[in-house]
């Protein structure tokens, strides 16, 4: 006799606010895996503190709301949740936000985004996140790779950084899954009133001329003041051209270096448009001459994906995984130089070179479908179940 698939108990928490790329994955993988799941029999239980947090509605997924403790979330992380996992029977927990609950005693195993928790002076030398929160998420991340047997990550990239990170783990148990992009939400289509109006108020703030574009956050490890000083010099050459910036707050940016390079910039060629809604990015993306992405660090960036399903051609920096997500498909350089970034920005100006990574593009997101991801995500959860928590490890704090 077949035995059932077990249930998979998803971590929901996070789409109580807006984590940006997190919680896009997220609902991009139940939705995906919803399909799946039906023809499989398997049910999802998606786990949140409040009542309607669930974004997707099937019959293989259900939302159990397990109520916040006083407004703690740590309790409700570390004592709700592997408490209510321990009464579910033959099931198997999953959380996106990189760690294992503490008190958990069910086979468990997180997904893997971002190694820059854990400082390592020749990649990333200073620290990404509030004390604290670098504090417990380092302890945290260390613990749950330790204790699961199997652990999802994101990219080769963020697979390689946590075996040398944590080189007392068998290195097999690191697995990479790479995240779809959602094709339709991006690809060029014939406007609607909405479009229309909506690229309107793009003029309204100051958008009247081609531009180079950069879409994601202002932090250091974003590299965008590299951006800024080669945009400075290859306005000379181009002047009608504006650099466009989206993404975060509208306050300046925290990094001092992009504070200081966007001075040398003619401000009616700057636009800084803060957070933008899915629409406009689209509209952003499509009509933009060239997305440019200098990061210095990514476990897996959306943003130059996003771009080429929208046939917008990307330059992008060779570090971490943005060189294994895009290959020869984008204009790669080293994020430490804006003379070899400039180079790139002058030969991708010409109209032939555009078109021609239009097309590299295309071909590329072809190989990052969310049912693939989560056709993979369904048999890794099968095997931790397999495998059973890893209670005893030698290592084991």
């Amino acid at each position: 006799m077949v035995q059932p698939p077990p249930t998979i108990l998803f971590m929901g928490r996070l789409f109580e606010r807006d984590l940006g790329g997190l919680r896009g994955m997220a609902e991009s993988l139940l939705r995906a895996a919803a399909p799946l799941c039906e023809r499989q029999n398997r049910t999802i239980e998606v786990l949140v503190p409040r009542k309607g947090l669930c974004p997707v509605r099937s019959r293989a997924i259900v939302e159990v709301h397990l109520p916040l403790w006083r407004s703690i979330h740590l309790t409700w992380d570390h004592w709700t949740v592997p408490m209510y996992a321990r009464w579910r029977k033959k099931s198997v927990l999953f959380n996106m936000k990189q760690i294992v609950p503490w008190f958990c005693r069910t086979p468990a195993f997180p997904l893997l985004y971002d190694m820059t928790l854990f400082p390592q002076r020749q990649k990333y030398p200073w620290r990404e996140y509030r004390l604290a929160d670098t504090l417990y998420m380092g302890l945290a991340v260390r613990r749950a790779v330790r204790r699961a047997p199997l652990s999802m990550a994101v990219s080769e990239a963020v697979a390689r950084d946590a075996r040398e990170l944590f080189s007392e783990v068998d290195p097999g148990r690191f697995r990479v899954i790479h995240p779809g992009i959602e094709l339709a939400d991006w690809a060029p289509h014939e406007w609607t009133a909405r479009d229309r109006e909506a690229w309107e108020q793009l003029h309204h703030r100051g958008l009247h001329r081609p531009y180079v574009f950069y879409s994601g956050t202002l932090g250091r490890r974003k590299n965008v003041a590299v951006l800024a000083k080669a945009f400075a010099r290859f306005n000379q050459v181009h002047p009608n051209h504006q650099l466009v910036l989206t993404g975060g707050a509208g306050n300046p940016p925290r990094d001092k270096r992009l504070a200081d390079a966007i001075v040398g910039i003619e401000p009616r060629s700057f636009l800084r448009l803060g957070k933008v809604d899915q629409r406009t990015l689209r509209l952003l993306y499509q009509k933009a001459s060239f997305l440019v992405y200098p990061s210095l660090h990514e476990g897996f960036a959306l943003p130059p994906l996003e771009a080429q399903a929208a046939d917008c051609p990307v330059i992008c920096s060779n570090a971490s995984s943005l060189a294994e997500t895009m290959g020869e498909s984008a204009m790669l350089f080293d994020p430490n130089s804006p003379r070899e970034l400039l180079e790139c920005m002058e030969r991708m100006a010409e109209a032939e070179v555009r078109r021609d990574y239009v097309g590299r593009g295309r071909r590329n997101v072809e190989r990052f479908s969310w049912d693939d991801t989560a056709r993979a995500w369904l048999e890794l959860a099968d095997e931790v179940y397999a495998a059973g928590l890893v209670l005893n490890a030698p290592n084991h704090p």
